[in-house]
């Protein structure tokens, strides 16, 4: 330890005399630290540019960023314009097509609709009918009840398909289209209606000889409606041919005690009797219309009513031929014969006489009638 102490001792004593090189240490390190506090602010000034010009680059690519962003908003815009058409246009197209597709398939169903409920209609009027024409019916054998009891089982069995093809209806999509409504009407045919329906059916099947189609045809026409005069002329022939008689001279008496008036019927309704051999049935189906105009009524009274010595409705009846054909001989022949067979033999001659003037008797008539005239005493 006293050698150290000895050491230091001797080091503080040598210290004043190199008093030079403590001060150049001095200014040799304030040196050293001026350059250091230079090189830092040199170095922190760079730092300051450098964040500066970073800053004002990293503006300007924000702004360019923006201004690119605008001219791309601008473009897309421009394209979504120019599309847009064209994508209206597809949608107007695809919503047309789907509309009438749809529209198609309610018509569709409209018209299957319609068709059903026509048929229920059809049935329901019959069935009404039924009723309020028995009492004209009842002297009639149209053999009737078959039908009118199988119409309701018919009408079921419709109704249960019309239920059908509403149920189906109604799972059909309706348009998109807001004005656009599904509308189902169904409108019962009028009475008239139904009869030239049912009259073109009938006179279809009678061109086609399905004569008991067409029977039953013409009976539904006279249960909706019974004054329909050729239904029942129709329907009185087919029966005749087919030799219904008894059913054809009811159907027919029915339609004289509606109409009176028509010489047709009562027509009809003499041939059938006379077709049975009931030749006063036959005159008494004519006598009521004895000064009816029609050439052909009052011949076929004329000729009954000679056959069952009815002499006075049968001069009548040839006065009414010679008032509607006074230029014709053969009614002068005619109400001759029957004078000289009533034994009116002056009356017979002057008739003879004046069928002999005219000149449409044929050869064996004037030979006849001049006989006739020699033989009663002229």
């Amino acid at each position: 330890m006293s050698v150290i102490n000895q050491m230091l001792k001797d080091l503080e004593q040598r210290t004043p005399e190199q008093g030079q090189a403590p001060i150049a240490t001095i200014s040799a390190q304030k040196s050293s630290t001026f350059k250091m506090v230079l090189i830092s602010a040199v170095v922190l000034l760079s730092l300051n540019a450098l964040g500066f010009y970073i800053w004002s680059l990293q503006e300007r690519v924000e702004k360019s960023e923006l201004a690119l962003q605008k001219t791309v908003n601008t473009k897309s815009a421009e394209q979504v314009i120019i599309h847009q058409p064209i994508k209206t246009k597809k949608l107007k197209n695809q919503n047309q097509n789907q509309n009438q597709q749809e529209t198609s398939d309610i018509k569709n169903v409209e018209k299957v609709l319609a068709n059903k409920s026509n048929e229920v209609a059809q049935k329901k009027v019959t069935l009404q009918e039924v009723t309020s024409t028995n009492k004209v019916s009842q002297n009639s054998h149209l053999q009737l009840s078959d039908e009118s009891k199988s119409v309701p089982q018919q009408q079921n069995k419709e109704n249960s398909e019309v239920v059908q093809v509403n149920k189906v209806a109604e799972h059909l999509p309706l348009p998109n289209n807001e004005t656009s409504k599904m509308s189902v009407s169904r409108r019962q045919l009028t009475s008239k209606e139904l009869v030239a329906q049912k009259l073109a059916k009938a006179e279809k099947s009678v061109n086609l000889n399905e004569v008991a189609k067409a029977e039953q045809l013409f009976e539904d026409i006279l249960i909706i409606d019974p004054y329909h005069k050729q239904a029942r002329k129709n329907l009185a022939a087919l029966w005749f041919g087919r030799k219904s008689y008894q059913q054809a001279v009811n159907l027919l008496s029915q339609g004289i005690a509606i109409d009176k008036q028509d010489d047709e019927l009562r027509l009809m309704k003499a041939q059938i009797h006379l077709k049975q051999g009931q030749v006063e049935a036959a005159f008494n189906s004519l006598k009521p219309l004895a000064s009816f105009e029609q050439e052909e009524y009052q011949v076929m009274l004329a000729n009954i009513a000679q056959q069952i010595e009815q002499y006075p409705s049968a001069i009548d009846a040839y006065k009414v031929l010679i008032k509607m054909q006074p230029y014709s001989g053969r009614w002068h022949l005619g109400l001759a014969i029957v004078y000289d067979k009533n034994s009116q033999f002056l009356l017979a001659v002057n008739e003879y006489a004046l069928a002999l003037t005219k000149a449409d008797l044929s050869v064996s008539s004037v030979k006849f009638a001049e006989q006739r005239m020699q033989a009663l005493g002229e």
